[in-house]
């Protein structure tokens, strides 16, 4: 009798003490610190950098369209317009993997038959676009002359950029905590507080701009081999960075 009294209270306690952990666990779950340094008084401010740079590299889209009442014919034709176009790219120093085909098509046209008011079959055209990076931006007009010289009817614009764009995004994203702690500054100065460190830092990277000429068709044997080529205004690029600040004071 004893010895079932002695078990009695053992088995009493580790059920007491299982249930105490367990009660003490499910209760500490609940347990929520508060961010008390939310609660202080803040301000909250945008800042923007631009660094201005010029371009070093520009990407233009050129391609031959050509058309026959037969698509075969009208394809074979197209073919040997740019295989002239990439042999030119490659002897001005073009690389292969700085030519892309971005469009190929081809497909009917039709025209309005007035009289009767229906569409007729009026032929086949193929389309051949290509993406032409060109590094040496001092060759650009000599580019776009020579290409046309050997068929290319077709002209989707240029657009400039920067190789390096990454170095000049992280000075623009300087200037942008700059012009941001700037206003932080103006706005504590006016108001007589001292603001501290940032809070918080918000990156909303806008990236860089393109600047892009031409967007138009060119006539077919429209230009003619000179000793000059086309002049291209290059212009300024701006590389933008925003970012949103928070300061406690």
């Amino acid at each position: 009798m004893k010895k079932f009294f002695k078990n009695s209270i053992f088995y009493i306690l580790v059920v007491t003490f299982v249930f105490s952990v367990c009660v003490h666990e499910r209760n500490s779950q609940k347990v929520v610190f508060a961010d008390t340094s939310s609660n202080l008084p803040s301000i909250q401010v945008s800042g923007e950098g631009i660094v201005k740079v010029k371009p070093d590299i520009a990407y233009i889209t050129l391609g031959v369209k050509t058309k026959d009442q037969n698509p075969q014919q009208a394809q074979v034709e197209n073919t040997k317009k740019m295989n002239k176009v990439m042999k030119i790219l490659k002897e001005l120093g073009i690389d292969e993997k700085d030519i892309q085909t971005s469009q190929y098509s081809i497909y009917p046209e039709y025209r309005y038959i007035e009289e009767t008011g229906e569409r007729k079959e009026d032929g086949y055209i193929v389309n051949h676009l290509l993406r032409v990076t060109v590094r040496d931006i001092q060759k650009l007009g000599v580019v776009l002359d020579k290409t046309l010289i050997q068929g290319v009817n077709v002209s989707h614009g240029i657009e400039f950029g920067v190789a390096n764009e990454e170095k000049y995004y992280q000075e623009a994203l300087q200037e942008a905590i700059k012009n941001a702690q700037g206003k932080a500054q103006a706005i504590g100065q006016s108001l007589s507080i001292k603001i501290d460190k940032p809070y918080t830092i918000i990156e909303r990277s806008t990236g860089g701009s393109s600047i892009q000429y031409m967007d138009r068709s060119i006539k077919m044997n429209a230009v003619e081999e000179s000793s000059t080529s086309t002049p291209i205004g290059i212009g300024e690029l701006d590389i933008r960075a925003n970012v949103q600040v928070m300061y406690q004071y």
